[in-house]
């Protein structure tokens, strides 16, 4: 009977010992000469037979379907298919090989002295009952989670945190060999560039793909992705992470091989431009493409992984020493190729120029060759017509045949519905071409790794903040043109119709100019001078001043964020509060200057005067609220920007003093 009970150890039940129900393996009941302690004994050394068939048959049924067409899940278990899994069969069969082979030395024994008891089996197999519940546990686990790809590492770490030291080794066997995979996986990604993962289990996804996916009607539950931006290809899968590898080591694992494809897989000769048009890649920009960007160190950096794949356990400091060597080579590297070689610092010059309206001269004259097209609603053709005003205006400042004016094209969009709400503060309250009009720049290889789209959109946000106070300032210049011209006319007695302007009323459109103009050419100042071209040197300074020991491409990116997000911060289009009273002073400034430019045509002067009174009138309250808001956001959050603002506007303390006696009147009216 012992012969037998060891062959049922193995996993093959016989006549006496059957599996029953629920696939225990148990000893035939009611049989003579097996006393009920006898039988309880059995039953108990049987619970490892039960265990082992149990381990065989999920080996069986999961080292077999990394091979079946697609990612479709098991039927039994519901666990898809794929490398993981079957590394931790591999693991598993490893582990259960030395319980086969203490299984086969009791039958030596027992072959050698009949006179063994079965007490002699229960002391040679006691210690692994534990052993077995342990690795059970870890299997109705991984199905009751269902975890597929790097979610099992999860399981079998946590595994390894046990008091008992052979559960505890043999859980680190199987990881270790789970961790073959793992580092297979890394190689490929952190060497190569090349996202090795057939059935979608490696922590670094492929954003396009899960996109197709999406709308092949495959909705995944482990992304919530949106995809807009299909350039920017890769991403760490969050709840496919290991739990004991950080996110920040993550990310610069995703940040590696995304700039290794960006170097060696990328071979299109074409990249996506901003407005989603294809720019095609010349022959002179050809060369940038490097090979073998690791070079001599790719050896190096491959033993060291291999050395972290032969570990026993895993230790995160020295993985996290593999990986930053291996950043700080491709960091490097990236930063060569993007400001040297791809002129990174001459394109920054021409999104100042262009975005920024570091060219005043150009929008000067773009303001009023495209005024008449973009006063109304957009049409089919507005976007074409405002384009050749922005080449005549290219003209006539002689750069049409630059180079940089050739990257960027003014693009007029049309009046559509989103559903998801803009972070930014609406420019333009009324719906003309000048609120639809925006830019668009051609974004060429590989410099599409730093202007992103969505960055490309906040360079939006300021072209048409910027745009907006520059036509104010303009229009205000013309006004003041016209009543010079006037004032002139007059003084010479040349137009009998224009007498000298010493009434009450004429003075009131003076001071209404003058005030206006002088909050409006602050701001321009404050903008550009205080702003734009501070933060816009600083960047510089950093990037130009970078020794060839800190030469990291992820400072270039930090940078430039910095840079623009100081720019949308002082410029105050994130402060919904400060940007909403400006936009409304700017308002009042453009219907005072429409007013005084066409309403003469058609009204009364007593008419006109009625309306600019008006106008002065909502524009001190509203001039006044802006600079209390301001004032109260300095004091609360001490900024030096705006302090240095309301100095410009109050620098003859005219704010302030009227501030002050609006309070002295509410307190005597108490």
């Amino acid at each position: 009977m012992l012969h037998d009970l060891i062959f049922a150890l193995c996993g093959n039940p016989g006549n006496i010992f059957k599996e029953m129900s629920m696939g225990k393996i148990e000893v035939i009941p009611g049989l003579p000469h097996i006393s009920p302690s006898e039988e309880t004994a059995l039953n108990r050394l049987l619970h490892l037979a039960t265990r082992f068939l149990y381990f065989q048959r999920f080996i069986e049924s999961h080292m077999t379907t990394i091979y079946a067409p697609g990612n479709v899940a098991d039927t039994v278990s519901d666990l898809k298919p794929g490398c993981y899994i079957k590394a931790f069969c591999v693991g598993l069969e490893n582990v259960l090989s030395e319980y086969r082979q203490a299984l086969l030395n009791i039958e030596k024994e027992i072959l050698k002295d009949n006179h063994l008891s079965l007490m002699y089996i229960h002391h040679e197999t006691d210690s692994y009952h534990i052993l077995f519940d342990a690795l059970y546990d870890i299997i109705l686990t991984i199905k009751s989670r269902r975890s597929h790809g790097c979610q099992i590492l999860d399981v079998l770490y946590r595994a390894t945190r046990s008091g008992n030291s052979r559960v505890r080794d043999c859980m680190l066997v199987i990881l270790q060999h789970c961790h073959v995979v793992l580092y297979k996986q890394l190689s490929a990604w952190l060497l190569h560039g090349l996202l090795i993962d057939r059935h979608k289990e490696f922590f670094i996804m492929d954003i396009a793909d899960e996109c197709e996916s999406k709308k092949d009607g495959n909705k995944k539950k482990d992304t919530d992705l949106v995809c807009d931006n299909a350039r920017d290809q890769f991403a760490v899968r969050l709840n496919f992470l290991p739990f004991y590898i950080p996110n920040r080591v993550a990310n610069v694992i995703c940040f590696v091989g995304s700039s290794l494809h960006l170097f060696e897989c990328d071979h299109k000769e074409e990249v996506t431009g901003s407005n989603n048009q294809l720019v095609e890649l010349k022959s002179e920009d050809i060369f940038l493409k490097l090979e073998g960007i690791l070079q001599e160190k790719e050896k190096e950096f491959m033993a060291d992984l291999h050395a972290l794949q032969l570990s026993k356990e895993f230790v995160i400091e020295d993985f996290e020493i593999c990986i930053d060597k291996i950043r700080s080579v491709v960091a490097k590297e990236l930063w060569l190729l993007c400001v040297e070689r791809a002129q990174l610092i001459s394109h920054l010059y021409m999104l100042k120029d262009f975005y920024l309206l570091g060219r005043g001269e150009l929008f000067l004259v773009f303001i009023e060759e495209a005024g008449p097209l973009l006063k109304n609603p957009p049409s089919r053709v507005t976007e074409h017509d405002v384009q050749l005003a922005f080449m005549r205006a290219a003209a006539k400042v002689q750069m049409e045949d630059e180079l940089p004016f050739q990257l960027f094209q003014l693009t007029v969009k049309p009046n559509t519905i989103s559903d998801t709400p803009s972070p930014f503060v609406k420019i333009n309250t009324v719906d003309d071409g000048w609120a639809r009009l925006g830019m668009s720049f051609k974004v060429k290889w590989p410099l599409h790794t730093i202007f992103k789209p969505s960055l490309l959109e906040k360079y939006n946000q300021l072209f048409k903040f910027l745009l907006r106070v520059r036509r104010t300032q303009s229009s205000l210049q013309r006004i003041w043109s016209i009543q010079m011209r006037m004032q002139q006319d007059a003084d010479r007695g040349c137009d009998v119709n224009s007498p000298r302007s010493d009434n009450a009323a004429d003075q009131l459109q003076w001071q209404c100019r003058n005030h206006m103009q002088i909050f409006i050419d602050n701001l321009q100042y404050y903008l550009q001078a205080d702003v734009l071209e501070s933060h816009f040197t600083h960047m510089l300074e950093k990037i130009r001043n970078t020794s060839d020991s800190q030469r990291d491409f992820e400072s270039i990116i930090t940078a430039h964020d910095n840079f623009l997000n100081s720019l949308l911060a002082q410029c105050f289009i994130l402060s919904n509060t400060v940007c909403i009273s400006l936009i409304e002073i700017l308002d009042i400034c453009q219907q005072f200057c429409d007013v005084v430019l066409t309403s003469s045509l058609v009204i009364s002067k007593n008419e006109l005067n009625a309306q600019v009174a008006k106008l002065w009138d909502l524009y001190s309250k509203k001039a006044q609220v802006f600079f209390q808001v301001l004032s109260g956001v300095c004091t609360h959050q001490c900024n030096s920007h705006i302090a240095q603002l309301t100095l410009r506007l109050d620098y003859n303390r005219y704010y302030s003093s009227l501030i002050r006696k609006s309070n002295e009147k509410c307190v005597v009216s108490l």
